[in-house]
């Protein structure tokens, strides 16, 4: 028993002492040593901070657009290298660097000094092995130690180099890649290949939820030894950069540019634009700039030259603008049906200027006013409505404010208060001088004529969202306001601007099979010099919809400047045309093709493509008129993108597989030639793994 006594005591004096020396411990730690501690733990001093990865920005459909690809920087922190001869020495020659300079860079007074910015793959391993090479050579000379002077010299030696090599930091960076190239650069905007800032466009209005965050490059100091160790905080000072998805449509954003880029080769102009709108929502599909830039390197480029001149450049509207004021009479009931208007045989004095139309006409209707874009018609009709309500109608249709689109540099010129309007000014206003817009602000007007009376604010920027998770980060719900259209005001327009085309100055816009809408506009441009417009230099313009019966686009074109006489139905309603005979099909609207426009189907694939069933080439020749196309070559598109591509081709499309994937093989192959309307089958990248 006194035994078992005796071990217990012995043992609860172990737990006590144990627990004393705990309670030292921890007194002389946060009582006694916490000065000493606290600045150890504060002794790390942030040195850089760098930006981390950068959100990507899609299309619509999930194209990329722009997107953060990972690089290497090399930098160094000069205060913590001490043989800076040998470091320069070794950097210039792994990263391909000036020595000379390297060297000056290692005597700055400095922290954090970058060498070179995405650095290649061998610089980066050169780095790692001769770190590597360096701990074995000084844990070989550290197992030998006092056995030879010489050792002890290079031990010495090895374990400054090493230390050395801590302060050479291979900062895990990024490069800002366009995959599309120069398409929507304009829109898109750039990066600075410094700072990792957006400075133009989208990457700027949206740098917030791009950029994301910070890491910081930290010197932790080493307790007692006066050494550090650069590290990277892998915390991100700030939030998750965002993915955004844009309203745009690349297929139709490449169309738009390519049309564009087309009639600036025919017709050099200082330079063009075209917006496309979804009416019915106030979504801009395209917003296309001619010239554009590669934003890559956007510093070859000039800053003039990238700008976004669908909203940046302003610019009188002329005759388009007709379709707004008379429609505002209009609805104010003040022009009655079947009316006729004096076109004076071209020229009318009104407010002590003459006013001149390039048609000499007499009585007109009021669709013919329209119709042959008179200009004297037009300020008979606007005339009768009083100035204070004119300019409360422009207000309503948005040419007395920004459009609000979400993109920066976004020009606006207020409308002159109307009590300073005298008579020439109001009918100079009336038929679209005087006042100036952008294209969005025109293309916006357009489209609360077609659908009825609402008013949205246009929109570039569908949604924001958290690339890990898709929630939303940003509510980019669109808003809108309704205007009062009565006595059908809005319809009789229609069909005025449908007659515009067919009958007018707009018949370069027309399309085969599908009703078109749309007003032509030719500015004479001011010049401020001779502080009167010029007789050469003009704006040239086409405001349309299609189809007109029930429009899914709005598209507004602009040739600013273009050389030779031209004027909006010579210039812009033919591009209009094509961005709106590509890009309906989109929408499942198709015109007719014309004869010339199909392929004759060649005799030898003609035998063979009909051997099957009329047994040899008997009977060739009545089939030799029937339409054959060549099918597109579609292996590694996104299956979305093929199935376009196919149907574009007048192919219809069976799916094998994820439709989310991308097509590895197809049948027939691209290249041959076939009837139209044949079937192509895809198989997606995802079922054939699905198969093995």
């Amino acid at each position: 028993m006194k035994r078992e006594k005796r071990i217990f005591g012995a043992f609860a004096a172990l737990v006590g002492i144990f627990f004393l020396v705990v309670l030292y411990r921890t007194y002389h730690i946060q009582i006694q040593r916490h000065e000493e501690l606290d600045r150890y733990s504060s002794s790390s001093e942030v040195v850089k901070k760098i930006k981390a990865r950068r959100g990507a920005i899609y299309d619509r459909n999930g194209a990329v657009l722009a997107i953060s690809e990972p690089r290497v920087d090399l930098a160094v922190d000069p205060n913590g290298i001490k043989m800076k001869k040998e470091m320069a020495a070794f950097l210039a020659r792994e990263a391909g660097l000036n020595e000379s300079e390297v060297f000056r860079t290692l005597g700055k007074k400095s922290n954090f000094r970058y060498l070179r910015k995405n650095v290649p793959y061998e610089t980066v391993r050169a780095v790692y092995e001769e770190r590597t090479a360096t701990a074995a050579r000084l844990r070989e000379l550290e197992r030998r130690r006092g056995r030879d002077d010489a050792d002890e010299s290079e031990r010495r030696r090895l374990a400054r180099w090493g230390a050395d090599l801590n302060y050479v930091i291979l900062v895990d960076g990024f490069n800002r890649i366009y995959p599309q190239g120069k398409m929507l650069s304009n829109v898109l905007g750039w990066v600075s290949k410094e700072s990792g800032e957006g400075l133009g466009g989208i990457e700027s209005s949206f740098n917030r939820y791009l950029s994301g965050g910070e890491l910081q490059v930290r010197r932790l100091y080493i307790p007692g030894s006066g050494e550090g160790a650069l590290e990277i905080d892998k915390e991100l000072e700030s939030g998750q950069a965002g993915d955004i998805y844009l309203t745009i449509d690349s297929a139709i954003q490449a169309i738009a540019e390519e049309e564009l880029d087309r009639m600036l080769e025919k017709k050099p102009a200082l330079w063009g634009g075209a917006v496309v709108m979804d009416p019915a929502t106030g979504r801009i599909l395209a917003m296309a700039n001619s010239p554009g830039f590669d934003p890559e390197e956007y510093q070859k480029v000039p800053l003039d030259k990238r700008r976004n001149y669908a909203i940046s450049s302003l610019f009188e509207p002329g005759s388009t603008m007709k379709a707004f004021t008379i429609l505002a009479a209009m609805n104010e009931d003040l022009v009655r049906d079947g009316e006729m208007f004096n076109g004076h045989n071209g020229v009318f004095k009104f407010g002590g200027r003459l006013i001149n139309d390039h048609d000499k006409r007499g009585l007109m209707t009021l669709e013919e006013v329209v119709v042959y874009s008179s200009n004297i018609g037009t300020v008979l009709i606007v005339d009768r409505l009083p100035a204070e309500k004119m300019h409360d109608y422009l207000v309503r249709f948005g040419f007395n404010e920004r459009s609000g689109v979400q993109l920066p540099g976004e020009s606006f010129k207020a409308i002159r208060p109307y009590q300073r309007w005298f008579p020439i000014g109001k009918a100079n206003i009336a038929f679209g001088q005087g006042l100036l817009v952008n294209m969005v602000q025109m293309a916006r007007a357009m489209s609360a004529l077609v659908n009825g009376g609402v008013f949205w604010q246009p929109t570039i920027v569908d949604r924001i969202v958290d690339p890990a998770t898709g929630r939303p980060l940003l509510d980019l719900v669109p808003s809108f306001t309704r205007m009062d259209l009565r006595h059908n005001v809005d319809k009789k327009m229609l069909a005025m601007l449908r007659a515009v085309v067919t009958k007018g100055t707009g018949g370069a816009s027309q399309l085969k099979g599908i009703p078109v809408g749309g007003k032509t506009g030719t500015s004479q441009k001011y010049d401020p010099v001779k502080k009167a417009y010029s007789k050469e230099a003009s704006v040239c313009s086409f405001l349309g919809f299609a189809p007109a019966d029930n429009p899914k686009l709005v598209i507004m074109v602009v040739i600013d400047e273009p050389k030779g006489r031209e004027f909006g139905g010579t210039v812009a309603a033919p591009v209009f045309r094509e961005i709106a005979r590509r890009v309906l099909p989109l929408f499942g609207v198709y015109g007719e093709k014309d004869a010339k426009e199909i392929a004759p189907f060649p005799r030898m694939a003609a035998e063979e493509a009909l051997a099957p069933i009329t047994g040899g080439a008997e009977g060739v020749e009545e089939v030799s008129a029937l339409e054959v196309v060549a099918i597109p070559v579609t292996e590694g598109m996104p299956v979305a993108r093929a199935v376009y591509t196919l149907n574009q081709a007048g192919l219809d499309v069976v799916v094998s597989g994820s439709a989310s994937g991308t097509v590895k093989r197809q049948f027939p192959k691209g290249g041959d030639s076939v009837l139209y309307g044949t079937s192509v089958v895809i198989e997606s990248d995802e079922s054939m793994e699905e198969e093995e």
